[in-house]
């Protein structure tokens, strides 16, 4: 993993889990705050990422064409097990920020991994989020 995707997932992350703290630390604080989400899904997050990762660096240079179509299968699948796990928290693990992050993330390990994204979304078309 580049040292800018490791930055990117970090960022993403530490942003979930900051937003669960974050409220616990402020002395307005309310003691029924329910971010909506558990550290358990953040790690789930985490895994996801790890696992389209390691995907895109396994997928071989064989033909730009095959490549293309594998890199794109990946994100498919990425985003589509994000979707269940956003679901799972009624929407709560993926808000504004981490959507963003998310996506450049995606986008960002896409285009290292050969992809030629042209600055396009390649998320949105199966991203709920």
């Amino acid at each position: 993993m580049t040292p800018e995707l490791q930055a990117l997932k970090d960022k993403t992350l530490a942003s979930m889990v900051d937003y669960m703290r974050n409220d616990e630390e402020d002395p307005d604080h309310d003691p029924e705050f329910d971010p909506g989400y558990t550290q358990a899904e953040v790690d789930r997050c985490a895994e996801i990422v790890d696992e389209y990762l390691a995907t895109l660096t396994a997928i071989d240079e064989a033909s730009e064409a095959k490549r293309d179509a594998a890199i794109l299968a990946a994100v498919e699948r990425v985003v589509l097990q994000l979707n269940r796990l956003n679901e799972d928290s009624e929407g709560s693990l993926i808000e504004t920020d981490q959507r963003e992050d998310l996506c450049e993330l995606i986008i960002a390990a896409a285009s290292h991994a050969g992809l030629e994204t042209e600055g396009e979304d390649i998320t949105e078309e199966w991203r709920e989020w």
